[in-house]
């Protein structure tokens, strides 16, 4: 049986196909990927799922989300936190420390799963729907392709750079929040912005070093599924293409996170406003009938910037899975 154009087998000398010429033009990776994910909207709902899982949800609920001042904080964690100073931890302290540590677990691992999960399906759909469009693949077919847990576990091992940074980081960063939280110099202004403003550098070393190991965790998860490799080796060879094609890889991250600002985020700002507004019309206005048409064009705000993320989402899924080496297809 003869492979399908296009087709990439394990142990492939990629090297060689770039020498060649075979590897086709990152516009032309982008290009197709915009179209996977236009041909097949079911792609939004699964590229939603990924979102929500991979930290969307924060940004999602963000704006219907009433933070804790730091004085209700207080109030709520003074009696527990004071026993532990005197020495006589209370059963209040350590059933929240024990409940927050084990929920904190419960949540990452699902969250992990489920974004494991919606990257494999993304995967098979923009596969199916690049055949349909006649787009060369690095595959032809996901049969006994590896399955969501060894996914997880490649996503998981990508976290350790951001895991070794954050310990660098974490001394400073709990100073000002502490400073910020105690003793604030401006209350307008919002803590997290607060922060950024005080450690730019090291909250700017968090996001470069998440940026770069997302995307090598990217190709390492499509050498993982498409290619058929073990988890280390494929997360390994992840990192490989972003030291041989830095400019490739970076940009595909770049553009991915751009068309995902683009797209959603000016709905998800609207959202935030949007609440806002409803809250004030809850308080203070005597008319229920202006009061439910906010609260409906609101939700359908909010809904319209949830299906913006899943498309933009499904995109980030398509331009990463056919960034793998494509041949050009053979001229008649």
């Amino acid at each position: 049986m003869t492979a399908a154009p296009g087709t990439v087998h394990p142990g492939q000398d990629e090297t060689h196909d770039d020498a060649r010429g075979d590897r086709l033009p990152w516009t032309a990776s982008i290009r197709d990927a915009l179209v996977v994910t236009l041909v097949r909207p079911s792609s939004w709902a699964v590229g939603l799922a990924g979102f929500l899982a991979g930290g969307g949800l924060v940004l999602v609920t963000w704006p219907v989300v009433v933070l804790p001042t730091p004085t209700g904080l207080q109030n709520a964690l003074g009696g527990p936190v004071s026993s532990l100073v005197f020495g006589a931890p209370s059963g209040a302290l350590v059933a929240l420390i024990v409940g927050g540590l084990a929920g904190g677990v419960v949540l990452f691992v699902l969250g992990l799963l489920v974004g494991a999960w919606a990257e494999r399906q993304g995967i098979a759909i923009a596969l199916e729907a690049a055949a349909d469009e006649g787009i060369p693949t690095a595959a032809s077919n996901l049969d006994a392709a590896p399955g969501l847990v060894r996914i997880a576990l490649l996503r998981l091992l990508s976290l350790a750079p951001v895991a070794v940074v954050a310990l660098l980081s974490w001394r400073p960063l709990y100073d000002v929040a502490y400073r910020e939280l105690t003793l604030p110099d401006d209350l307008v202004t919002p803590l997290p912005v607060r922060v950024l403003r005080s450690l730019p550098l090291a909250i700017g070393a968090l996001v470069v070093t998440w940026l770069v190991s997302d995307a090598a965790a990217a190709v390492g998860v499509r050498r993982l599924v498409l290619e058929r490799r073990p988890v280390l080796i494929a997360w390994l060879l992840g990192w490989g293409d972003l030291v041989r094609r830095p400019l490739r890889i970076l940009g595909t991250a770049l553009v991915g996170i751009f068309v995902t600002l683009l797209v959603a985020g000016p709905a998800l700002v609207a959202a935030a406003i949007g609440w806002t507004r409803v809250r004030d019309l809850l308080r203070s206005a005597d008319d229920p009938l202006l009061i439910v048409a906010a609260v409906v064009i609101w939700v359908s705000v909010w809904l319209g910037a949830l299906v913006l993320a899943g498309v933009a989402a499904a995109f980030r899924n398509a331009s990463w899975t056919l960034e793998l080496p494509r041949s050009r297809p053979p001229r008649p």
